[in-house]
């Protein structure tokens, strides 16, 4: 399946969107949904997992947890040393159509460790 991947980030004033496609492999679970694709543009490797009330965004090097209207801590590994954070997620949607995912929308605020927190926005739909 082809999805579209729209994220924004917004520190002060500034607002940055990235649009990616990708193809995707969605798989039905007893608790959940997982989504695995990767993208076309710079060929990195995402797997989601979408649960109740808890979404779990996997990418290289990095694990996200996403609960509504709550704190997650997480880390980012790079070349110079990880990087801790905190994830504060304000809103959490998932729409079907016919029992089949069309939309994730995910709105969350990102505080790295000494620095300014700012606005993540992701929008991933299905491309049918």
């Amino acid at each position: 399946m082809e999805i579209e991947i729209k994220s924004t980030q917004i520190l002060e004033n500034n607002k940055e969107t990235i649009l990616q496609k990708g193809n995707a492999k969605i798989e039905q679970h007893i608790k959940g949904i997982m989504i695995t694709w990767k993208t076309r543009e710079d060929n990195t490797t995402y797997q989601m997992t979408i649960l109740e009330n808890k979404i779990i965004l996997k990418k290289p090097n990095q694990t996200m947890i996403f609960e509504k209207e709550k704190t997650t801590n997480s880390s980012l590994q790079t070349p110079y040393g990880t990087i801790n954070m905190k994830i504060t997620t304000n809103h959490m949607k998932i729409e079907k159509e016919d029992n089949q995912l069309k939309k994730v929308i995910l709105d969350y605020q990102i505080e790295l460790e000494n620095t300014k927190p700012y606005q993540n926005q992701i929008e991933i739909r299905s491309c049918m």
